[in-house]
């Protein structure tokens, strides 16, 4: 069963910590940060210094997704609590970002927008594909964004292959067929009333 990592992009501030606590009980255990600069996706997202004190607060293993033209200078300040870090294929200058996640101690990631073929990802690196467009919280899924990680399956069998945008209950089998070891769900985790439904691939991941 694929790791659930619960993002609050669209979940209210206010609401924030009493949402991460309610799904602890299932299983949830790991926590998706996004950020954003405003340029590479639209404003959104979390600050490093709110989003470590949720996660101090709550107790949950954390990673960050960096969506910046140039995320090179906000890899510190996630390093100090996240253990995974993403930064994007389509920022310039991506690679100086990934050697800093991994001189901080973090296992770093490549985030591929849909328009992104799988092929510019480092053999074994983890990989998050995105079935939106970066910074659209509440999108809708695109199935087709499966035909890339079976592509990023088949090549490694070992690495971390991510899904991202729009994941909903109803896609967990097929991503998993697919060959995804890893998804980030908000809405329908957060906010559509369907977070019962997510009770027993949490249980699994606990």
């Amino acid at each position: 069963m694929p790791e659930i990592a619960g993002s609050l992009w669209s979940v209210p501030s206010e609401r924030q910590h009493e949402a991460i606590e309610r799904l602890q009980a299932p299983g949830l255990r790991r926590l998706h940060w996004d950020m954003t600069d405003g340029r590479f996706a639209k404003p959104g997202g979390f600050t490093a210094s709110r989003a470590l004190a949720l996660t101090e607060a709550t107790g949950l293993a954390a990673e960050a997704h960096i969506m910046a033209e140039y995320p090179l200078q906000e890899i510190d300040a996630w390093s100090e609590f996240c253990d995974l870090i993403v930064v994007h294929a389509e920022s310039p200058r991506w690679a100086q970002a990934i050697d800093r996640i991994s001189a901080r101690g973090c296992i770093p990631g490549l985030a591929i927008s849909p328009g992104t073929p799988a092929a510019v990802v480092p053999a074994d690196m983890a990989v998050l594909c995105m079935s939106i467009t970066p910074g659209t919280a509440g999108s809708a899924f695109n199935d087709t964004v499966l035909n890339k990680v079976s592509s990023l399956r088949n090549a490694s069998s070992q690495r971390r292959i991510g899904l991202d945008g729009g994941v909903q209950r109803l896609h967990v089998e097929s991503a998993e067929e697919a060959g995804a070891n890893w998804l980030v769900v908000g809405t329908d985790l957060f906010l559509s009333g369907a977070a019962h439904l997510w009770n027993d691939v949490l249980r699994r991941n606990a």
